[in-house]
């Protein structure tokens, strides 16, 4: 019995090291994004004012979120039309920069409850299509600050490579077993680019992304950079 578990214990470490091994040395996944986010995704739509923001307050909250995150780049951009703001916020993660379970760990559903705001009311897999094309489906949320007030509609997407990645936890709470199951999920390849698209307001969404000129045209960029699948074009033109 010792026998058969020491074994199986060896068998687990030379595993562990291929992996590492071929993590490291020999798995060269694709970079897609060539460009500054701020310039692939339009500042100046139809009808909109915008303005981009600083992701924290402080230059020292600033650096430390930063630190946190690890991303590439981020773009964290606030658009208004009259009493309506709509914020967007991307991050993206060159491929072996950032694990996925703890990219995964940075979402509302944790971040946000941790740091103040109270879940409200949720909603997953949400449908959504620009110009007939059908996109990765969002998670949905709703949050109040500690004093009840500040009510903010939250769509979110974290992708990996060509996939939409999910990994639903309890408001607050990690998954602890997420690194197992990205095993079971992705294989050995899961050092793959990564972007995290969040969308906010401050009022219902309801069909705006589909009635009002500026949110389709927004809706488009995103589904070219992340939020749908390769179309046909641009595998042929390498850059799915």
């Amino acid at each position: 019995m010792k026998i058969a578990l020491l074994s199986l214990g060896t068998a687990i470490v030379v595993a562990l090291v291929a992996v590492i091994v071929r993590q490291e040395f020999f798995f060269s996944p694709e970079r897609t994004l060539t460009e500054p986010l701020a310039e692939i995704i339009t500042a100046d739509l139809p009808g909109w004012k915008s303005e981009d923001l600083e992701l924290a307050s402080s230059q020292e909250m600033q650096e430390r979120t930063e630190e946190i995150l690890n991303f590439e780049e981020a773009l964290y951009r606030k658009y208004q039309k009259g009493s309506r703001e709509i914020g967007v916020y991307i991050a993206y993660w060159k491929p072996k920069q950032m694990p996925v379970r703890q990219v995964q760990s940075h979402t509302p559903d944790v971040c946000w409850v941790r740091n103040g705001w109270d879940l409200q009311d949720r909603a997953d897999d949400i449908a959504f299509t620009s110009n007939g094309r059908e996109l990765f489906p969002a998670e949905y949320r709703s949050f109040t600050w500690r004093d009840g007030g500040n009510l903010t509609h939250v769509y979110y997407w974290h992708t990996v490579g060509d996939t939409l990645y999910v990994n639903r936890t309890e408001a607050g709470e990690f998954d602890r077993l997420d690194p197992i199951k990205t095993v079971f999920k992705y294989g050995l390849d899961q050092m793959q680019e990564q972007f995290f698209v969040r969308i906010s307001s401050n009022q219902p969404f309801g069909n705006i992304f589909e009635s009002d000129p500026g949110m389709r045209q927004l809706m488009q960029e995103l589904a070219d950079l992340t939020l749908a699948a390769p179309t046909a074009e641009q595998l042929s033109q390498g850059q799915g």
